[in-house]
């Protein structure tokens, strides 16, 4: 009998419950499986009594989810309420107490409970906190009418993510989890603080082994809770009651470290510079016992101090001069396709200025241009001399095309010593005045083919509309003038110019019945007609060399007030270019004469530009073009 029994006891001790634990990060109640108070607390018991848990890691929301339908028989970490006791079943003996807390960041002002109105709140998901129907703050705002945006989300960890980000204006988490956090995401708390509650463990009230479970449970806790030197509550004053350290601010150890390391720095210079000293005395006593002994040699020792010194200032005087002959060709090089660069002349003087001030061995320098057979000095260096030998002598030609031709001459030293230095540097400069040359004829030659380009297009747009032609070249002539009055770059003038030949280019598309209408357009006619500067644009702005052309052509019918076309440009919203053919077009198309109308007296058509300063035209552009039109009439 005795035998069955035993056996029976050892049978019963083995036995392992079959239980599936949700558990959900919430530190420091729960970190993971084996860390938080909770994971602890349980592993401790189930070890004891040989219970061999299945945990199930996943977020708050789903973990009471799955608790409802069975897929797991606990949740470990659950506050207690009324609600949620209709629908699980809970333990006996609590584990904690915790209560919610409020918490804000640094940039915010809230205060009081009141203070959270219209402001988006940060919760967790189906927390007791928030969605119960007696102790939520949900329910707690609505008893006290204050309206606010509530953010739900699957961690406490998310909520004071967001909070720390200022995507959300509060967060309610509970008391533990914000002691153990808050530092971390530089949050402080508020003195809104609702809702306390026991903290248990909850089981679906199907599982058959939750009543064991729960007799074992409440037991140890209750034993354990008893003896204050118990696992308990060291688990407890390890994750909650640890005082934190004083965190030393980084820029303190900064400052430390930067003192410390400057002290070591100071005192072992000091110690290399009394060995210094203590070596340098030795020497100094060494030599003025042989000074004692040799004052003979004194003098020419001195001799000696004063060549060397000399020779060093000379030195210095030289790489000096070398540090500014290498900006000098830094300059011109990086210079060389600058836009200021209008004539080849401007450019091959200032080359020609730093080849004689690189070589020392120029006695005299001369730069030519010949233009048609005609001789023109461009710049002398030195003063001209004859002399039997001229072995030494450059002399560069540099041709352009068979108009214009330089021609560059340097008389050398005979006493010069580095011939081949001399003669790399004329070749470099023989080398980046042929390059410059080179790049300048090629942008001609690139400005011209983008010229014969357009000016084919306002041919073939004249042979469709008369009318275009004078036009054309009236706003082009106006719209330079402009340009000049505003004292834009040769480039942009130039471009402008263009822009205001081609501002009706697209009118080709446009049929003659429409274009030369006597009497008044239809709707649909005008539309038509408002296209001309998109069907410009798509033709023009496929060519790189006419983007910015392209540009100007499509918004020169907008309007400073927004009520333009094709695409209601406002104010600076429209390029300069259209504002400048804008004004030059309009005022054009006033004192020309057409098939429908006779021109528009002058002083008529200047008043009606005034008059439309600020709603069609921009004022700036219309300020300047009166003050040509005035000039011209004086």
């Amino acid at each position: 009998m005795k035998r069955i029994t035993t056996i029976i006891v050892i049978l019963f001790a083995v036995i392992v419950f079959p239980i599936k634990i949700g558990l959900y990060y919430n530190p420091p109640k729960i970190i993971d499986e084996k860390n938080g108070i909770f994971p602890e607390l349980l592993n401790y018991i189930f070890e004891k009594e040989n219970i061999k848990p299945d945990y199930i890691f996943d977020t708050f929301p789903n973990l009471i989810k799955k608790l409802e339908s069975g897929e797991i028989d606990a949740l470990a970490c659950l506050g207690y309420s009324k609600e949620r006791a209709e629908k699980f079943e809970f333990n006996k003996e609590f584990i904690l107490s915790d209560w919610a807390v409020v918490y804000i960041n640094h940039k915010s002002n809230i205060v009081n409970i009141f203070d959270l109105e219209n402001k988006r709140i940060g919760v967790l998901k189906d927390d007791v906190y928030y969605a119960d129907e007696y102790k939520g703050i949900k329910k707690i705002l609505e008893n006290f009418d204050i309206k606010v945006r509530f953010y739900e989300f699957n961690s406490y960890e998310d909520i004071f993510k967001a909070l720390s980000k200022n995507k959300i204006d509060a967060a309610v988490v509970n008391r533990t989890f914000g002691l153990a956090n808050s530092d971390e995401y530089n949050l402080i708390p508020t003195d809104i603080v609702f809702s306390p509650l026991k903290i248990y463990i909850a089981f679906n009230k199907n599982y058959s082994e939750k009543n064991k479970i729960i007799k074992i449970l409440d037991e140890n806790i209750r034993l354990l809770k008893y003896d204050y030197n118990s696992i308990y509550y060291e688990i407890l004053n390890k994750y909650l009651y640890v005082q934190k350290e004083n965190i030393i601010p980084k820029w303190v150890k900064l400052f430390v470290f930067i003192s410390f390391f400057l002290i070591i720095t100071l005192i072992i210079n000091h110690y290399i510079l009394v060995k210094l000293v203590e070596k340098r005395t030795k020497q100094l006593r060494k030599l003025n016992m042989e000074l004692r002994k040799k004052n003979e040699e004194l003098e020419s020792f001195n001799e000696e101090i004063t060549s060397q010194n000399e020779e060093l200032e000379t030195l210095y005087i030289h790489n000096e001069k070398l540090q500014n002959s290498l900006k000098i060709l830094i300059k011109t090089i990086s210079n060389i396709e600058k836009e200021k660069y209008l004539s080849e002349d401007l450019y091959l003087i200032e080359l020609f200025d730093a080849v004689t001030f690189i070589l020392e061995g120029i006695e005299y320098a001369e730069l030519i241009k010949y233009e048609n057979s005609k001789k023109i000095f461009l710049k002398r260096f030195g003063k001209k001399a004859l002399r039997e030998s001229a072995l030494k002598d450059r002399h560069i030609i540099l041709s352009m095309d068979n108009t214009i031709k330089y021609s560059a001459f340097f008389k050398l030293n005979e006493s010069l010593n580095n011939l081949e230095i001399t003669n790399e540097t004329l070749e470099s400069f023989k080398t980046l005045a042929y390059a410059f040359l080179k790049i300048k004829e090629e942008a001609k030659l690139e400005e011209k083919f983008r010229e014969d380009i357009i000016k084919s297009l306002i041919s073939f747009l004249e042979q469709h509309d008369e009318y275009t032609k004078n036009h054309s070249k009236m706003v082009a002539e106006y719209s330079r003038k402009i340009a000049q009055k505003l004292n834009l770059s040769e480039e942009l003038q130039s471009k402008i110019f263009w822009s205001a030949l081609l501002h009706d280019i697209g009118k080709i598309l446009i049929p003659n019945n429409i274009l030369n209408k006597n009497g008044g357009l239809t709707e649909e006619e005008y539309n038509q007609i408002k296209m001309h500067p998109v069907y410009a644009y798509n033709a023009l702005i496929n060519s790189e060399g006419l983007k910015e052309i392209a540009i100007g052509v499509r918004h020169h019918h907008e309007r400073w007030d927004g009520k333009g076309y094709p695409d209601g440009l406002k104010g600076k919203e429209i390029p300069l270019i259209s504002q400048i053919i804008g004004v030059a077009d309009a005022w054009d198309a006033m004192t020309s004469s057409r098939a429908y109308r006779k021109a528009m007296d002058k002083e008529k058509a200047i008043e009606e530009i005034e008059k439309n300063s600020g709603k069609q035209f921009s004022p700036e552009i219309v300020e300047v073009f009166l003050a040509i039109i005035r000039d011209e009439n004086n």
